[in-house]
Order: C-alpha cells, then structure tokens, then sequence
C-alpha cells in the first residue's frame, strides 16, 4: 500500500497544474471548476480508507512536504501529551541514522533530542533505546522512526522497537519518508 508521502506528488497535480504549457488558463479554471468536487470526494475517501485501515480517528493529507508531516506529527503528540498532564515528557529519542529534519522537528516541536546508535547492521541498536529509555525514564516523549531507515533498511525489530517505546507509555512517529522515494 502506497503512503501518503508516496502520494503528494500526485495530489499536487490534482490541485495544481496552471504551468502546463499549452494548457490555456481559461480553459484550466473551468477543468478545475468542473473537477473539483471529484477531487474533494476522491480524498475525502482516501483520508476515511486511510483512518479505517490505520485504526486512527482521522487522516489529513496535508501537510504535503515529509518535514512537514514529521513536525505535524510531533505536535499532535505534544498536544496529546499535555491533554494527559504530561506536558514534562520533553525527550524524542530519534535514530542516528534518521534525516536532519527528524531533528530539527523535535527542536522546532520543543523537544530534546537523545540520538539513539545504530548496530553494524544499520538497523536501531536496541540495547542503545533500552539504556536511553531508563537514563530519560518518565521524560520520552516519543520515538521518531523513518521505515525503512535512511539507509533503506527495514527494521527486523521494529515490533520490539515498538514494544519497547510503547512500554515506556509513550508513542512511536512514523516517518515513512523513504517509502515514496524508492
């Protein structure tokens, strides 16, 4: 199943589209106009598909850059975390093998950030997650995880990566980034 990063391009198509050479502006508003509400049905579907097969309460399709989405993400969980009274939990265990913008979106979501290592293998070094879980115990905030990783590999421990983080009663963000770009 694609995701929605995959995805974004596409959209912008949709949504877009007044550069098209030879395509005359009168004649794109109309299209536009006229295809509009199937657009809004076509994604209303998706973001209901979506939440139904997620589990979640809603899906957005926006915002549309991956950078974007992590931060969003981030902030949701923030927003959750203070619905709970839980507004200490400040710490976002991110991979070192993640992208810049996974820790620059912590920053920017008021997080630290503690790196977690990565084994020879390029996969997450549990034993690493587990020893920041205890030091940052009650501060984690959640765990920033790109599937598959920056360097394309799929964590063969991501359910106990996931066990692990959920144990800590925190969440697990999902940057599914490299997915569209493969």
């Amino acid at each position: 199943m694609a995701n929605i990063q995959s995805m974004k391009g596409t959209i912008g198509i949709l949504t877009g589209g007044g550069d098209v050479p030879g395509l005359n502006p009168a004649i794109r508003a109309i299209t536009v106009r006229a295809l509009r509400e199937g657009y809004r049905v076509l994604m209303d579907d998706l973001c209901r598909w979506l939440a139904e097969i997620t589990g979640y309460a809603a899906v957005s399709l926006q915002p549309n850059a991956g950078s974007q989405g992590e931060l969003a993400g981030l902030l949701a969980i923030r927003g959750w975390l203070a619905s709970r009274g839980e507004q200490y939990r400040d710490v976002c265990l991110i991979p070192q093998s993640a992208h810049g913008t996974n820790a620059a979106s912590a920053v920017m979501a008021g997080m630290r950030v503690a790196v977690v290592r990565s084994a020879d293998d390029g996969t997450v070094d549990l034993d690493d997650l587990r020893r920041l879980l205890t030091e940052h115990d009650g501060r984690v905030a959640a765990a920033m995880v790109t599937y598959p990783s920056t360097h394309g590999v799929y964590e063969e421990g991501i359910a106990e990566l996931c066990d692990l983080v959920h144990g800590a009663a925190v969440t697990v963000n999902n940057d599914a980034g490299e997915e569209g770009e493969k």
